[in-house]
């Protein structure tokens, strides 16, 4: 069963570390989670569905820089 949000921002952090899988891509999400997501931003707002309302998802954009993982350089240690 999936975890229930109060608010689609309590969503987010909660499921931020799933987001990797969007980079680069405008997103729609609900407090259930992605509801839509693309590159193209005409695109995703097409794959809202109809029967949302409008205030009741977030439109984010996941930059590709978000998740970039730390290089590490053999006999560097910190």
């Amino acid at each position: 069963m999936a975890a229930e949000y109060a608010t689609a921002k309590e969503w987010y952090k909660a499921n931020r570390h799933e987001l990797k899988k969007y980079r680069g891509q405008w997103i729609a999400y609900t407090n259930e989670g992605v509801i839509s997501g693309d590159r193209d931003y005409g695109k995703m707002k097409d794959g809202i569905p109809a029967d949302k309302p409008n205030l009741s998802y977030v439109i984010d954009r996941i930059y590709e820089s978000e998740f970039v993982e730390p290089v590490r350089f053999p006999g560097f240690h910190v």
